[in-house]
């Protein structure tokens, strides 16, 4: 009875294999149970159920295998037929193609269930019918072959004292998967070898590795049962205030994320497992997200109206602090942006049109709407009429020199005199800005004779609106 037990386990065991997708090794321990079983008379119909049913996966696995591989082969054996029956005018080319075909037959042979002994005969029939027509480069390259299998046989080595070397004290996984890695694509590099000693040496390497594989997986069965410890204590968080279970659960995430590979198999597991744990977390978190999702769904909306308030909105945008990474958010944030760039055009193009009409609204009340400074509209309703034709044109010159325009020549004298006015305020500190135009803007207004506007103010005042468009952004 005990030893039908531990063969039971035997299948258990196997059946874990199939599942996690090592059927070699399931493999393996039916064929072991196998044996046990035909050494073993008396076995109950339980156990023999149980085999039979395992070893009909065994079969299984088999055959898919060989129905993927075996298009494969005949595709290879269709190439080999072609090349007997067509040679190649180069023997070295033949040569190479047949070398290239031995090759993927090989390979196929290591990465699925082995050809069958019928299929093996066949194909070595066939690639020496094609070999015919390349005797001569055929030596050459039984020679390769051979320096091959020594390569290998170092490979081997190279494995087996790494194996022995580090068994003490074994590197880190990643450490250990590079050096797997790096030796198995030396190992393809010295390909093929004579058919006699492939078995042997594939059987040699296989034996080789095997001393760094069980390590691998020892120390990602170590790493699986690390993560398991910090995905139970995520489990364990249970603080009233939820910013406080994020925090911990971070912290904890971080300590994951620096254990090494549980297997990749393992992996994508683990991780959803640790995530899905901590969702209850973040549904208050979620929930925040979105409220704020629906408040700029509101906002977006309120801007299509015609009579939305901008400031309003852009205060209510300062409250989001869960969406400003969304897209919605990024989208509402261009919209606003394109209003205040549209708004300013519009104020810009009205603040233009006042300045290049201010003097139709001389001694009038009805300049509020207007986008002139206070200090000027002041002035407007009630200038001083100082009637003095000289600082008029000072005005303007001071104007057009700021603003970096030529002056007619008969105001030469006066350009000079602003020009060093202009050049003792920098000396001084004194910046000119839109408060300097604006003075000028009021001088320019209490100069005048009268709001009878007379024709030589109306040029004078011509040669400032040319020039309105181009310092617009400097007015107040």
């Amino acid at each position: 009875m005990e030893t039908h037990k531990i063969l039971f386990d035997s299948l258990d065991k196997a059946e874990m294999h199939f599942e996690a997708g090592e059927i070699r090794a399931a493999q393996k321990i039916i064929n072991e149970v196998s044996r046990a079983m035909r050494s073993n008379k008396k076995i109950s119909n339980k156990l023999r159920h149980r085999f039979n049913f395992m070893s009909a996966q065994s079969r299984y696995f088999d055959d898919i295998s060989l129905f993927a591989t075996n298009p494969k082969r005949n595709e290879i054996v269709q190439k080999l037929e072609k090349l007997i029956s067509s040679p190649l005018d180069d023997p070295k080319k033949q040569a190479n193609t047949i070398h290239s075909l031995q090759t993927k037959w090989q390979l196929l042979d290591q990465s699925s269930k082995p050809a069958k002994k019928n299929q093996w005969v066949a194909f070595k029939d066939l690639t020496n019918k094609a070999w015919e027509p390349c005797a001569q480069y055929y030596e050459e390259l039984k020679k390769i072959k051979i320096n091959n299998a020594k390569e290998r046989k170092k490979i081997i080595e190279d494995l087996n004292n790494y194996a022995e070397t580090n068994s003490k004290n074994w590197p880190n996984l990643i450490e250990l998967t590079k050096h797997l890695n790096k030796t198995f694509k030396l190992w393809q590099n010295y390909a093929p070898v004579l058919d006699e000693s492939y078995s042997k040496l594939k059987s040699d390497y296989s034996n080789a590795r095997k001393a760094i594989n069980n390590e691998i997986r020892k120390q990602e069965n170590k790493n699986y049962k690390l993560k398991e410890e910090v995905i139970t204590k995520v489990k364990l968080i249970n603080d009233e205030d939820n910013i406080i279970c994020i925090r911990k659960f971070k912290k904890l995430k971080n300590d994951y994320q620096n254990i090494g590979s549980a297997g990749k198999k393992q992996e994508r597991i683990l991780w959803i497992k640790l995530n899905k744990n901590a969702d209850r977390f973040f549904e208050a978190e979620k929930s925040l997200l979105k409220d704020e999702l629906v408040t700029i769904d509101s906002l977006t909306k309120e801007l299509k109206k015609k009579d939305y308030d901008l400031t309003k909105i852009k205060s209510q945008i300062t409250n989001l602090n869960k969406s400003k990474r969304t897209k919605e958010f990024k989208k509402l944030i261009n919209s606003i942006k394109t209003l205040e760039k549209k708004n300013l055009e519009i104020k810009n193009l009205k603040k233009v049109e006042a300045y290049i009409n201010i003097l139709d609204y001389l001694e009038s009340d009805e300049i509020n709407h207007l986008e002139l400074s206070k200090d000027i509209k002041k002035v407007l309703q009630k200038p001083s009429y100082l009637a003095n034709n000289e600082e008029l044109t000072k005005s303007v010159v001071m104007i057009e020199l700021i603003s970096g325009t030529e002056s007619p020549a008969s105001n030469k004298s006066i350009r000079q005199v602003a020009s060093i006015e202009l050049l003792q305020n920098k000396f001084s500190g004194v910046e000119i800005n839109s408060n300097k135009l604006k003075e000028l803007i009021i001088s320019f207004i209490n100069n005048l004779n009268s709001k009878k506007i007379k024709a030589k103010e109306k040029k004078l005042w011509k040669r400032v609106q040319t020039l309105i468009p181009n310092i617009i952004n400097d007015l107040p």
